[in-house]
């Protein structure tokens, strides 16, 4: 074989490893970086994300409640065994950035949202109030451990950051249409492998009642 052709198919075998992302191919050092750069459909998605953080954290006017999201959905994300929970972390990701742009409407965004996949359960209550507030009570599964929490905060557009450093815990709050995009970063003092971050689905728009 010539040397130059032989140059030209190493190159080939080498792009998806060499792509850019938002972090340096070079360098990955988890199973999940090393998936993504070896998959030209995951650093596709990563270059897309990381051009609408970009973007939406030049805008806010709360970066480092933006920051901590982020750094809560990428400890979602390093939680990936294989390719198809790393798609879908983007996938979900890329949604909520797109939806962060667009304010979201009063009344939006109270139901009740459900979330069921292997093995985990959730479902989270959210009322909107007239304040710009969100209150929300969340009840997350998995097997036979239980975790709940409930709480109070801004709304940012269609997002909104919930941190409690005494239990160790960082909700990141991201509402598209019909479904909310829940990030977790600590324990939150759940049960035993519990944890309230997935993808929800509004199965109701009914306001709930809180205690006050």
């Amino acid at each position: 074989m010539r040397p130059t052709v032989w140059a030209m198919l190493m190159c080939l075998v080498l792009t998806p490893w060499a792509r850019a992302a938002t972090f340096d191919c070079d360098k990955a050092s988890t199973s999940v970086e090393k998936v993504i750069c070896s998959d030209t459909r995951l650093t596709n998605l990563d270059d897309q994300l990381g051009r609408q953080y970009k973007d939406v954290l030049a805008a806010s006017s709360n970066g480092g409640a933006l920051k901590a999201e982020q750094k809560a959905w990428l400890s979602s994300r390093n939680q990936c065994k294989d390719s198809d929970c790393i798609m879908k972390a983007y996938d979900d990701r890329i949604r909520v950035l797109y939806a962060m742009s667009a304010p979201a409407k009063s009344g939006d965004v109270t139901g009740t949202y459900k979330m069921k996949n292997r093995g985990a359960a959730g479902v989270v209550l959210v009322q909107q109030t007239a304040n710009g507030r969100i209150k929300f009570y969340v009840n997350a599964t998995y097997r036979m451990n239980t975790g709940q929490l409930s709480g109070e905060v801004p709304l940012r557009g269609s997002a909104g950051n919930y941190v409690y450093k005494e239990l160790d815990c960082t909700l990141s709050f991201n509402f598209v249409p019909d479904s909310l995009v829940l990030n977790q970063d600590g324990s939150c003092g759940m049960g035993l492998n519990v944890s309230a971050a997935g993808t929800y689905k509004r199965v109701s728009s009914t306001p709930q009642k809180f205690e006050e």
